[in-house]
């Protein structure tokens, strides 16, 4: 694993008001992007998205992105309107066995008997930061002080 999770990240992530927005590249180079509809810590601090169709953009731009050793995207809104972006690489597909089936029987009880489980992706954290506006506002003024628009410059009387 190259990077681990914060506790004020892993709070977000297991929050069920979080939202995760996850985004792929696939073959065509077109990104894709998908609300997931679940997303959880495991135990040895990896990822693990639930995937419920076999057929979706999605799922064949992870396919394409574990494939091809491509970096995925996760944009979390966290309940209280902060952003974070996430950089994951797919390193595991689970389509069978025990825990498959464990996380199966997850799917069916959180999202009804009609739930069907395609894939458990597993994803290493590449990186994480937070992308709020506040906090990018920061970051860009720090590194690019001279950076302004003429609105934003006070006038002086007369001019």
């Amino acid at each position: 694993m190259a990077f681990e999770l914060t506790e004020e990240l892993k709070e977000i992530i297991n929050d069920k008001s979080t939202v995760a927005v996850v985004s792929a590249v696939g073959k065509n180079g077109n990104p894709y992007s998908a609300v997931g509809l679940k997303l959880e810590i495991r135990k040895d601090g990896r990822l693990g998205l639930y995937s419920l169709l076999e057929t979706s953009q999605l799922q064949k731009n992870l396919v394409f992105s574990i494939w091809f050793d491509k970096e995925v995207s996760i944009s979390l809104i966290a309940k209280d309107g902060r952003n974070f972006q996430l950089y994951v690489k797919p390193y595991q597909a689970l389509i069978a066995g025990r825990e498959f089936e464990a996380a199966y029987e997850t799917a069916i009880a959180e999202f009804g008997e009609d739930a069907d489980l395609s894939t458990v992706w597993l994803l290493d954290l590449v990186s994480a930061k937070e992308s709020t506006y506040k906090v990018e506002k920061e970051i860009e003024k720090k590194a690019h002080p001279y950076l302004g628009h003429y609105d934003h410059i006070p006038l002086k009387e007369g001019f």
